[in-house]
């Protein structure tokens, strides 16, 4: 596999203070697939959060939207806007493709880097 699809630990938001700050830069938005929050980083790469909800069902459920969205990150990284932490949250999960992830995460993270760096 090239090293260009590989899905790295160092692209994982894991600790809550990263979490806490993308939340509050309160850069976001949505398209009803997904709902995105975004905000810099200075590591030279993008990196990527999973918040998905007891909402759209079990632990079964909520992994496979888990492995969907990271699959969507991982094909799309090359297309995806560098030196940002991204925070996505699956809107409806039990309607969407791997294809419509893709499709979403692109647009949302264009739109949003666009709009970051309009603010400054």
């Amino acid at each position: 596999m090239p090293d260009s699809l590989r899905f790295l630990k160092s692209q994982h938001l894991r600790s809550e203070t990263d979490f806490e700050r993308v939340y509050a830069r309160k850069c976001k938005a949505a398209d009803g697939t997904l709902l995105l929050f975004i905000d810099r980083n200075d590591l030279g790469l993008t990196r990527i959060g999973l918040s998905v909800s007891k909402k759209h069902g079990g632990a079964v459920v909520r992994n496979r939207l888990k492995r969907l969205l990271r699959e969507a990150f991982r094909l799309s990284q090359a297309d995806l806007p560098v030196g940002f932490d991204l925070i996505s949250i699956p809107l409806d999960g039990t309607k969407a493709s791997l294809e419509a992830y893709r499709k979403s995460l692109t647009r949302l993270t264009q739109k949003l880097a666009d709009r970051l760096s309009a603010l400054n």
